[in-house]
């Protein structure tokens, strides 16, 4: 319950009880039938606020707001190439906010989008731009790529290029790079093509667009915590280490993988960068067959030291520890 509203002794009980459940966020929950899953929303009681089978697909809350999403079909006779995906936005009441009728694009799977300090991401006619709550359109759909915004900033593409705007749509890094991260603790992995050969190299810039790491490694990670995993030599073999930003190894490059190797859409992994100060790298028994490997785990602290390490037959058997610890 709101601390404000709760001190106004004037309210009615129906008013506090009203605003008590209000504040309390509804989850999405999934049943599966004969031939899909579908989903609905309860609140903490575990009542039912919005029915199943309302919405085909159902999002978390994002900035107050959950995405829900319906598949379209076709209007009979029309130039439509088939379905598509469309998504809204519920508020914490279940109620729909904004209706389902922004088009999503399909590409392994239909990409969703969350709003983030106030705005989202919108597709139309192969372009992307941003809405807010209120559906309006703020930034137009110019980009053949956008990103979520995270402290004022989001990374956005043009012509194979990629920069970084502000939420007014003004270019604050410019369009230029080959490629780019969001922003991790003030930097950004940016990459330049190598003149020498068809490779691209990685390195970090600043949130004024300068370079603060030249690009020199093979591979590069985001920071966290104050250090970057980052990969010297070919993919074949090359190696992993860790920086800090000052671009000195605090661990030499010597581990095969930074993360957890996945061959699938079923989850993702959240690996390879620092968190809590530990960070897990491995090395392969034998590199020159990682499929076939049996794998070292290692997890490491901020000053590199191993302070436990963990013997497998191979990444299946790893990805069963992540899914059985994590409770996927």
């Amino acid at each position: 319950m709101n601390k404000k509203i709760a001190s106004i002794a004037s309210l009615s009980f129906l008013g506090l009880v009203y605003c008590s459940s209000a504040a309390a966020e509804i989850k999405p929950f999934y049943e599966e039938s004969a031939d899909a899953w579908h989903c609905g929303y309860k609140n903490n009681m575990g009542e039912i606020v919005v029915p199943i089978k309302r919405y085909e697909d159902c999002g978390e809350f994002s900035d107050g707001l959950a995405y829900v999403g319906m598949l379209a079909k076709p209007i009979v006779g029309s130039e439509s190439e088939g379905y598509k995906y469309l998504q809204g936005f519920i508020d914490q009441t279940g109620f729909l906010v904004i209706p389902v009728e922004h088009e999503v694009v399909e590409s392994l799977y239909a990409e969703y989008k969350d709003f983030s300090e106030g705005l989202v991401v919108v597709y139309r006619n192969g372009k992307y731009g941003y809405m807010n709550k209120q559906r309006e359109l703020v930034i137009p759909y110019r980009y053949q790529y956008a990103g979520e915004f995270k402290d004022g900033l989001a990374l956005v593409s043009q012509y194979d290029k990629d920069g970084i705007i502000d939420r007014s749509g003004n270019t604050v890094i410019p369009i230029k790079f080959h490629s780019l991260t969001n922003y991790s603790e003030g930097l950004a992995v940016y990459s330049e093509k190598n003149h020498w050969n068809d490779d691209y190299s990685y390195g970090y810039i600043d949130k004024k667009g300068n370079i603060s790491l030249k690009a020199k490694w093979n591979e590069a990670s985001i920071f966290s915590e104050g250090l970057a995993v980052v990969k010297v030599g070919d993919d074949n073999h090359g190696k992993w280490g860790i920086i800090d930003k000052a671009g000195n190894f605090i661990v030499k490059p010597e581990y095969d993988e930074p993360n957890i190797q996945v061959y699938t859409d079923a989850f993702g992994i959240d690996d390879g960068y620092y968190k809590k100060g530990r960070i897990n790298m491995y090395k392969y028994t034998d590199a020159s067959d990682p499929y076939k490997s049996s794998i070292t785990q290692y997890t490491l602290d901020r000053q590199g030291n191993i302070i436990k390490k963990k013997f497998y037959s191979n990444w299946d058997s790893i990805i069963d520890d992540f899914v059985e610890d994590n409770d996927l």
